[in-house]
């Protein structure tokens, strides 16, 4: 029996439109079945020793049952029961000549139908098996007709199939063009039927931009990256505090204060981004009800795009000025840049025009992920994440071989004060205030810069890490065969989030990626903690005391009686 199935299995996709038939070849039957009861009536060819019911058993085994004939959408039913029952029941027809019968099979413009129609959605659901092979021999054909086996006939010499009249076919009882929450009706078909985003649609539905939060738990990703944005918020004013201190304050724009303003410029502009998601996310996120944004489509994700990147590179290039300066002051006792501020400027600003010109030359800023638009997946890492990483790495081990110096010199120093101190303390007393002093004295002149560096670069790496090898996972491409499991899991009357916990484990981790977007969220708030210090307060309160000092007329008063002195 299984070597009959087998057979059976091969004869069941003929596509032939050839030959005389006698009783040795096979023979012509009534149609007696159910699958195709909608499509077939006419006389049927069945090969020796196979019958009706044989014929649809094997097709049931390969998949083609109601069930799963239930989960098809209207838009490939159709074409895909015309593709199967004019395969598998080739059509008899009486010729003139005494017991000769014609043999019509199935139309190549049948498969080319189904396999438009039907591809990419068996595909997604594991079935790729059934997707219909138009160009090549039928599977199992060269068993039946060596060598070559037997292809698709022209629409001419073929068994045309169409539906006999309006009742459902078997198995398709449910469908309509009605798409499954949270899948929306393709409104966007092209020639033939066929989507113009095979992206993000199959079969007539698509999912709604942006996709990826249809996939996670109901309002998970909404709720995640509101609080990321609110972090954000958060750090853009606290980066504004700290830039509008070193502007106004006196004697913070001088040198080496000006490095710090000029990178709160920069941590400001970072965080200032956030105003584009919070006005409307969703304008952000896509171009219309499925395409997602790109700087071709959306411009107001160019313009955020743009500015996040120049943003990002500008602060890392400051923040390695930082480091450097401090190094070359603590180590060789130089104030080297305080004189080249033109080659910081240059050096700063100039990279981080070129990368984001470059990025928007090559026009790659989209939206991917979160609630902003940066450079493409494909082009992050050689445009944006390498030239970041090289300018971080290097300024952190420098920065370390500053710490190290501090840490020897403090050592030399400390060894001898404990001679002096002998005198009048123990060599252990001596030993251990000698030791806290160093440790307190390399932390009192590292911690801020120290902090900062240490933030920057767990941030660059972490969130550099997580794009890398995480942010894959949700390129459509890579997703679409989940995603034909979290079709069938809605069709067979699970809830969402139920579906989306059954695709998890091929998506980013949920916790992961709002925690990569928290971090760098936080990295205004981090420096204004770090260089927020209490003399600012002091030097605000008065600043002010001087503005009500000149606004209350009490100096011209002073000038006017000190006139009397000096006569």
């Amino acid at each position: 029996m299984s070597r009959l199935l087998s057979k059976v299995t091969a004869l069941a996709t003929l596509v032939l439109g050839f030959l005389a038939i006698t009783d040795a070849l096979g023979s012509d039957v009534s149609y007696t079945g159910t699958l195709c009861q909608n499509y077939v009536n006419y006389r049927v060819w069945v090969p020796p020793g196979v019958n009706i019911s044989l014929i649809e058993e094997s097709l049931i085994q390969q998949g083609m049952n109601a069930a799963n004939l239930a989960l098809l959408p209207s838009t490939c039913l159709e074409p895909f029961m015309e593709y199967v029952c004019s395969s598998s029941f080739p059509r008899v027809e009486a010729t003139s000549a005494t017991n000769t019968f014609n043999v019509r099979f199935a139309c190549k413009s049948t498969c080319q139908a189904a396999a438009t129609q039907c591809t990419s959605l068996l595909t997604a659901a594991g079935k790729g098996s059934l997707a219909p092979q138009c160009d090549a021999a039928i599977p199992g054909t060269t068993a039946t007709v060596p060598p070559n086996g037997i292809f698709f006939q022209p629409d001419n010499a073929c068994n045309v199939v169409q539906p006999l009249n309006d009742a459902p076919v078997a198995g398709g009882a449910g469908n309509t063009t009605t798409c499954d929450s949270p899948f929306i009706p393709d409104t966007m078909l092209g020639p033939g039927g066929s989507s113009s985003n095979p992206q993000y649609c199959m079969a007539g539905c698509c999912l709604p931009c942006p996709a990826q939060y249809s996939l996670y738990r109901t309002g998970a990703l909404e709720t995640g990256f509101k609080i990321t944005n609110t972090m954000r918020a958060i750090s853009m004013v606290f980066s504004f505090i700290l830039m509008v201190s070193y502007i106004f304050l006196p004697d913070k724009r001088s040198h080496p204060s000006a490095l710090i303003l000029f990178f709160a410029i920069c941590v400001f502009l970072f965080s200032a981004v956030v105003i584009f998601p919070l006005v409307d996310t969703r304008a952000m996120q896509c171009h219309d009800a499925i395409n997602p944004s790109t700087q071709q489509n959306n411009l107001k994700c160019a313009i955020q795009g743009a500015l996040l990147i120049f943003a990002s590179v500008s602060t890392c290039a400051w923040c390695t000025a930082l480091i450097l300066n401090l190094h070359l002051h603590t180590v060789w006792n130089s104030a080297w840049f305080a004189k080249r501020y033109w080659l910081l400027h240059s050096l700063c600003w100039g990279f981080a025009i070129v990368v984001t010109s470059i990025a928007v030359g090559m026009g790659e800023i989209r939206w991917e992920f979160a609630t902003l638009c940066l450079i493409s997946q494909e082009k992050s890492s050689q445009i944006f994440f390498y030239p970041m990483a090289a300018m971080i790495f290097p300024a952190f081990l420098v920065h370390i071989a500053t710490f190290i110096h501090i840490a020897r010199i403090s050592a030399q120093a400390g060894a001898d004060s404990e001679t002096m101190s002998r005198s009048t303390l123990s060599a252990g007393a001596a030993a251990v205030i000698s030791h806290r002093r160093h440790v307190m004295m390399a932390i009192k002149i590292q911690w801020r810069a120290a902090v900062m560096a240490i933030s920057a670069i767990m941030s660059v790496m972490f969130y550099w890490l997580f794009y890398f090898l995480q942010l894959k996972k949700i390129k459509p491409e890579t997703l679409r065969p989940h995603i034909g499991d979290f079709v069938v899991c809605l069709k067979s009357g699970n809830g969402h989030d139920a579906c989306a916990d059954l695709i998890s484990p091929y998506l980013p981790p949920y916790g992961l990626m709002i925690a990569a977007e928290f971090l760098v969220s936080t990295i205004g708030t981090v420096i204004f903690v770090v260089f927020f210090k209490a003399a600012l307060v002091r030097e605000w309160a008065e600043w002010f005391g001087s503005i009500r000092y000149l606004l209350s007329g009490k100096r011209r008063q002073k000038k006017e009686q000190d006139q009397f002195f000096v006569i």
